[in-house]
């Protein structure tokens, strides 16, 4: 099994050294994360965001102040806000209108580190080889499940590809899909003692997918640094918590990245429907942050520094943008009456408590978001964000080194066959495919991995007798 380790390390910058490349980013890519590659397909769009003394003038309402297309821009966001405010209150899902405000701020959190942090830290991603192209657009999307996987493997034999590239084109589809990518703790010297029962969940060997759920649900632990200044957490006793060391003055970008992990609480932790290009920010925004934040946590550890982490409670993120703010001001219900967590409808929440009822709707919306899209640059970014955010998120919970990683008995099977130049034979009979595809069930059930010749047996016995073909050469009907 190999170990995961951080694509990028995002160095100590200083103000100035920030705000340089911040403008050089907005100069190429304007207020937008690119993706290298697929910059022409598919872009995470957002707002040009207020200046700080933006903020200030347009809270003194000193309109001169605002060229009058800025004004105008400024204006067009604000409108924006109060629709999208309305439209939650007049959901009618109870988690969405009773905490419309959090809700609300947790969109701003997101929109303010996707432009923060990706104008410092680079998404890990390069060109896909043009096969995955063929392969999204054909017969076989992302590889959610065992059927999935086969499709692949037709896919392969059907666009008569050479063997290496059949594989290559597989393990990218897999790539953008965390369900066929299994992580794991090798070790818990933080976790083990401050949270027992959750870090023996995450030592045990579990797809990506469920490791992104349960990254969201302790996100509001990764970001205690921004709520023990701001006053926003406190012991089941409403007292202050024990802090063994001063916490460390952060950048703003890496303040950013706190409150967008916190946040991630609110935006996945109930059921709801919403814009697929909104869950796309929302996942980018978490990789970029636990990317930065896996940075920090190396020199102060929430659960080293805080005792009792486990007794303690975090208030919902509250409203800060000033277009945001004035909006819930104007009613028609005004805060705190729509200030909360979604997940528990309570203001303030036990954290654990919090990644309880969080992990297995955030992992049950990211597999949602994936089948939508099981075709489409969109769901295939989506899944890469969300892997490696997963694997973010255990080096912040110990180190880089103890993270490792492993791929699921049924893709590396499948991708073993493609290697051979072998695919199923299309032309036989649907009870062969799902035979098949039990066998790989089966194979990932017992953590066993099968090697071409136990492939070739299995298919090939008296009793079982599927067929397979060459995917160099094109499958012809009987």
């Amino acid at each position: 099994m190999a170990d995961w380790t951080a694509p990028f390390r995002i160095p100590k910058l200083s103000e100035a050294d920030w705000g340089r490349k911040k403008a050089e980013y907005v100069a190429e890519h304007g207020y937008s994360i690119t993706i290298p590659g697929l910059s022409d397909i598919i872009k995470v769009r957002t707002e040009e965001p207020m200046t700080a003394l933006e903020h200030y003038h347009w809270k003194k309402k000193n309109w001169d102040y605002f060229s009058p297309k800025r004004l105008d821009e400024c204006r067009k966001q604000k409108q924006q806000r109060k629709e999208r405010y309305l439209a939650m209150l007049a959901s009618p899902t109870p988690a969405v209108f009773q905490n419309a405000g959090t809700i609300m701020t947790a969109i701003d959190d997101a929109q303010d580190a996707i432009i923060t942090l990706g104008a410092l830290g680079n998404l890990a991603r390069y060109v896909a080889p043009k096969v995955l192209g063929r392969l999204l657009r054909g017969p076989t999307g992302l590889l959610l499940l065992t059927s999935d996987l086969l499709n692949m493997i037709q896919s392969a034999g059907m666009y008569c590809m050479a063997p290496m590239y059949g594989k290559k084109g597989g393990e990218e589809l897999a790539r953008g899909s965390p369900k066929t990518m299994k992580m794991r703790l090798k070790t818990r010297m933080h976790s083990k003692a401050r949270l027992p029962t959750k870090s023996d969940w995450i030592q045990g060997l579990q797809t990506s997918n469920e490791v992104f759920g349960f990254g969201i649900s302790l996100g509001p632990i990764i970001g205690l640094m921004s709520d023990i200044v701001f006053g926003s957490v406190r012991t089941s006793l409403r007292e202050a918590p024990k802090i063994k060391f001063p916490v460390p003055d952060l950048a703003h970008w890496y303040k950013a990245a706190q409150r967008v992990v916190k946040s991630a609480g609110v935006m996945f932790g109930f059921p709801h429907l919403t814009h697929d290009e909104d869950i796309l920010m929302w996942i980018t925004a978490v990789e970029l942050a636990f990317g930065h934040l896996f940075e920090i946590t190396k020199e102060w550890h929430p659960l080293e520094m805080i005792e009792d982490v486990q007794d303690l409670e975090v208030k919902a993120p509250e409203p800060w943008h000033t277009l945001t703010v004035e909006v819930i001001n104007e009613g028609p219900v005004l805060w705190p009456s729509v200030m909360g967590w979604p997940s528990t409808n309570t203001s303030w929440a036990n954290v654990v408590d919090l990644a309880d009822t969080c992990q297995p709707v955030a992992t049950e919306n990211l597999d949602r978001f994936q089948e939508r899209n099981k075709h489409s640059w969109t769901g295939y970014m989506g899944g890469v964000c969300a892997t490696e955010a997963s694997g973010y998120f255990l080096a912040c919970m110990e180190d880089e080194m103890d993270v490792a990683y492993d791929h699921t008995v049924q893709l590396k099977a499948a991708t073993t066959m493609l290697k051979y130049g072998c695919s199923l034979d299309p032309y036989q009979p649907y009870e062969k495919f799902e035979l098949f595809a039990n066998f790989l069930d089966d194979c990932e059930a017992t953590d066993w991995n099968p090697t071409m010749r136990n492939i070739l047996e299995f298919c090939f016995s008296e009793w079982n007798d599927i067929k397979l073909i060459c995917t160099a050469y094109p499958a012809t009907p009987p």
